[in-house]
């Protein structure tokens, strides 16, 4: 069955999934023809869709995401928690270890040795 309000579907989400969480399962599909994003939760007795083509419920889906991936890691959610797209690189590099140069001797250029000669 579609749900057609958001905070309905969400609830109905949640509640699936803290019932049988080891047979819930969570899909969700974009179809680029139409521009429709379908989210559906099973847990092969009871089958619940979302359908949206609004580009403001994008921000709701990924918070349900992370919603969802919390609740599997038997987590609670916190503000480290939150996921910023474009702030991945700049944690790993936080977090990386720097690169050690070592001196190499001087290399030749290749190619004619000598260079132009002048008359």
């Amino acid at each position: 069955m579609y749900i057609t309000n958001w905070d309905e579907f969400q609830k109905a989400t949640e509640d699936l999934y803290l019932t049988s969480p080891e047979q819930t399962r969570y899909v969700h599909t974009f179809h680029r023809s139409d521009g429709d994003l379908v989210l559906k939760i099973t847990d092969d007795r009871t089958n619940i869709k979302y359908k949206t083509n609004q580009m403001t419920d994008l921000k709701k889906f990924i918070n349900l995401n992370s919603l969802l991936m919390l609740k599997m890691m038997n987590k609670e959610k916190s503000d480290e928690d939150t996921v910023i797209p474009d702030a991945a690189p700049l944690v790993a590099a936080k977090n990386a270890v720097p690169e050690v140069k070592t001196a190499s001797p001087k290399q030749t250029p290749k190619g004619k040795k000598g260079g132009k000669k002048r008359r």
